[in-house]
């Protein structure tokens, strides 16, 4: 398989690699991944049953609530996060989980 270089503009620093996990959906993260597996539960979701642990989580964007956020700091905290997120438009409230975890916990993802 060839290797791709994406480029774009950085909320989070950070450098990361591994399989693209793509899809043209924005996923709900509250409701939509498990932070216990990194595992997508929405049975709507092209993404269904699929692991972001590890992955380069490519997106167009986050879905729903601010509780979002909460979320991306579980899968984080709980070694389940994704290695990176791709998103077409920027989003602050996955972001926001983010930088919490860096901050508050030294756990971090671009």
């Amino acid at each position: 398989m060839a290797q791709q270089t994406l480029v774009g503009r950085e909320i989070v620093g950070g450098a990361a690699e591994g399989r693209v996990l793509y899809a043209d959906t924005g996923l709900s993260f509250w409701g939509g991944c498990d932070p216990q597996t990194g595992v997508i539960v929405d049975h709507t979701h092209p993404l269904h049953d699929e692991c972001v642990r590890g992955r380069v989580l490519a997106i167009p964007n986050g879905r729903g609530s601010c509780t979002g956020s909460q979320v991306v700091l579980e899968l984080l905290l709980n070694g389940v996060a994704p290695a990176a997120l791709l998103l077409r438009t920027p989003d602050v409230i996955l972001s926001l989980g983010v930088i919490v975890a860096e901050e508050l916990f030294g756990h971090s993802i671009p």
